[in-house]
């Protein structure tokens, strides 16, 4: 797999926002059974080991599906707005000298 550069994403190729939700109430969900385990059921030590691994390679999979999903929400804004990138516009200015002729 290469690196690209300049391109636009395509969002059919990266995973949708339902994958990340998913992800992000799984992680929820072992976020909130880490401390649950540890003082009300006081379970073992291993297995909160487990739970905090899986807590832990889960926000991986969460940042980078949010990251990809802000990449493809930010550059589909970009592209509707008609942004120019580093070109200033030109700005008409008349400026004159002559007095109003109206006034007497």
């Amino acid at each position: 797999m290469s690196v690209r550069y300049n391109e636009d994403l395509d969002p059919n190729e990266g995973p949708g926002f339902g994958c990340f939700i998913t992800q992000a109430i799984l992680f929820a969900i072992l976020l909130f059974l880490i401390p649950i385990g540890l003082f009300t059921f006081n379970w073992p030590v291993w297995l909160l080991a487990v739970l905090l691994f899986a807590a832990l390679f889960l926000l991986f999979f969460v940042s980078m599906t949010s990251v990809f999903l802000l990449r493809v929400f930010f550059a589909d804004r970009r592209r509707g707005r008609g942004r120019q990138t580093g070109i200033a516009k030109p700005q008409t200015r008349i400026i004159s000298t002559d007095e109003d002729q109206t006034d007497e």
